[in-house]
């Protein structure tokens, strides 16, 4: 673990935030340009929905904080570990939030508008449970690739009444967390346009 000024930082989230930033970047080159739907672009969003659990995920490291502020020998380092995760959290929810956004708006120009809802709402669920594979199985994006038949067998172990019941929370708190981003994040833009304009 480093300290830098404004709190402590693990290893572990330098290398989240980069798998974060992944579908972000992934998102911009599919669906903000106009690019040709190509094999390339097709292989570009399967990888883009392999990589965007990786976004909400860093909410999961919820469970790190809390061993943090346990052991922090005063209440400033404790304040310090609760502002580094929750710049984290912020970051997670902000990059995940403005992903389905583009896509979402992709989906506007490109199929009937009664398919978009389910659409997203058929994507949060899969990030949902790719979040709970990687935080309590330990699956990565790319085991879909490396290791499929470990990925199937666990999704088999999903149906159990205490995994659903973490689901629909994890389902329910990702998802008011992302509208809200991106509720405040429309707030943002259409008030800088104002200003802008004047």
């Amino acid at each position: 673990m480093g300290a830098f000024p404004y709190g402590p930082v693990h290893g572990f989230m330098v290398w989240n935030l980069f798998l974060a930033t992944v579908p972000l970047l992934l998102a911009l080159a599919l669906f903000a340009t106009s690019a040709r739907r190509s094999v390339v672009w097709w292989l570009g969003l399967g990888a883009w929905v392999l990589f965007l659990p990786n976004a909400p995920y860093l909410l999961t490291d919820v469970v790190h904080m809390v061993h943090d502020i346990r052991v922090a020998p005063s209440d400033a380092r404790a304040y310090a570990v609760i502002a580094t995760y929750g710049g984290l959290f912020a970051f997670g929810l902000a990059v995940y939030a403005l992903s389905l956004q583009l896509f979402r708006r992709f989906l506007h120009r490109t199929v009937r508008s009664r398919l978009v809802a389910p659409a997203i709402v058929l994507l949060h669920a899969v990030c949902v449970l790719a979040m709970y594979l990687g935080r309590f199985i330990r699956l990565n994006s790319w085991d879909v690739m490396l290791a499929p038949q470990r990925v199937a067998a666990s999704v088999m172990h999903v149906p159990r009444p205490i995994t659903l019941a973490v689901l629909a929370v994890m389902f329910v708190v990702v998802g008011v967390g992302a509208f809200a981003t991106a509720a405040i994040g429309d707030k943002v833009v259409a008030h800088a346009r104002r200003w802008h304009l004047h």
